[in-house]
């Protein structure tokens, strides 16, 4: 079955794709660094310490729930969910980088 609603995350891609929408830049020193790549790497380190207990100033797990459509009651439950739109994320990411 198709999967009729797309989530804040794959909506903010395609806009970026289409032009738009801007992602902010991101760096690391002189190299410039994919941003949604960034993004996930950033709530992944934060899921992970979420579903240990700990929690974040200015960040809510709520937020990162909603924002790639995860399904659970905790960061616990929904972190095989992120881990898996990561692992897609980047065999997308590198398939487009070996075309180029």
């Amino acid at each position: 079955m198709a999967k009729l609603v797309k989530t804040s995350f794959e909506l903010a891609q395609e806009q970026v794709a289409a032009g738009s929408l801007k992602a902010p830049s991101v760096s690391y020193g002189a190299k410039a660094v994919d941003y949604f790549g960034y993004q996930l790497a950033v709530h992944h380190f934060n899921l992970k310490l979420m579903a240990k207990g700990m929690t974040f100033r200015g960040i809510k797990f709520s937020g990162i729930k909603k924002y790639y459509g995860l399904k659970g009651r905790s960061a616990k439950d929904c972190l095989p969910q992120f881990e898996a739109i990561q692992a897609e994320y980047k065999s997308r990411f590198d398939v487009v980088k070996a075309q180029a």
